[in-house]
């Protein structure tokens, strides 16, 4: 079961991280190949489609972490590392929920890349905490 609940929260993590680098690294520079008229809906798409992908990857993060909190890592309680890990996970999620709903739904696609890049700094410094406190 253990191992279960540490694949999935490998791999949605993973998902999410490589959707980000993905579009900051791959796609944003290839959209500058594009005319001005197709980009919009074209991004609009690709985000779409990534955007329900991270909304299930929080989703599945969350329950295999306190799945993997309270079932395998009791000791994560006093650790001051991994509650500074909970801290920088809740500020990813409430810029994603910002991107979401007040960027994408509303259509302003030339400011979420700016916040993306926030977001993959904060996954950065989760990945260091936790291969320390590992």
């Amino acid at each position: 079961m253990i191992k279960s609940l540490l694949f999935l929260h490998l791999f949605f993590a993973t998902l999410w991280v490589g959707g980000m680098i993905y579009t900051l690294f791959f796609l944003r520079p290839s959209l500058k190949r594009i005319s001005e008229s197709q980009k919009s809906d074209f991004v609009k798409n690709v985000y779409g489609r990534f955007f329900l992908a991270v909304w299930l990857s929080i989703l599945v993060l969350f329950l295999t972490g306190m799945g993997l909190w309270h079932g395998y890592r009791r000791d994560f309680s006093t650790n001051f590392l991994f509650h500074l890990k909970l801290f920088l996970f809740a500020i990813m999620v409430l810029n994603f929920a910002y991107i979401y709903f007040f960027l994408y739904r509303k259509n302003r696609l030339s400011a979420i890349p700016s916040l993306v890049a926030i977001n993959l700094l904060l996954a950065t410094i989760i990945y260091i905490l936790i291969s320390w406190i590992a």
